[in-house]
């Protein structure tokens, strides 16, 4: 077990953004923490959690390959992966956000459609979007120096599908509701 107080320490996370604690407690299956400014802790469970970074960028990885927990990669192939995601969430932002605006544009559509077939447009929409394959260039924040490395791409492969599908699901409900909202004071 281990401890940390007021250290405004950073816990990097699998699959999800980091985040900064002020507090923080390894135990053996899970890790308790305190966000600044928070009397509650929370725990989390350690699977979930890569490692912890000090302000003075000192690292503390707390992450064990076990594949009877299914974590299959080693620390420093995980490391990879979450730098795809990273990667992702800060530059592939603009194409997402473009996808959410047609799924926005398609809820609207949909809307005339009526109240039977116009959630079919947003269902629709949100198949298709999450369907197709994220695009790895340079101009999406691909980066080229990890071309040959299989688990960069599938954590930035993984994060630009789940930030276009959950962006046009958002986006296309609300076309459908601004759309029928807007249709119905027309109609009045």
């Amino acid at each position: 077990m281990q401890f940390c107080l007021n250290a405004q320490d950073t816990l990097i996370l699998i699959d999800r953004k980091p985040f900064v604690v002020d507090w923080y407690e390894i135990k053996p299956d899970e890790i308790a923490y305190r966000r600044p400014g928070k009397t509650r802790t929370i725990a989390i469970e350690r699977d979930k959690v890569f490692s912890i970074k000090s302000p003075a960028k000192l690292e503390q990885v707390v992450y064990v390959q076990d594949t009877l927990e299914n974590n299959w990669l080693t620390a420093a192939q995980m490391r990879d992966y979450i730098k795809g995601q990273n990667d992702a969430r800060k530059y592939y932002r603009r194409r997402a956000n473009l996808t959410a605006a047609a799924g926005f544009l398609t809820g609207g559509i949909g809307s005339g459609a009526g109240l039977f077939y116009g959630p079919l447009f947003v269902i629709g929409y949100t198949g298709i979007a999450g369907f197709s394959k994220p695009s790895f260039s340079a101009k999406n924040g691909y980066d080229p120096s990890f071309a040959d490395n299989e688990f960069y791409r599938e954590g930035f492969g993984t994060m630009a599908k789940r930030m276009v599908t959950r962006r046009s699901a958002i986006a296309a409900a609300a076309g459908y509701v601004v759309g029928a909202v807007g249709l119905t004071l027309f109609l009045q």
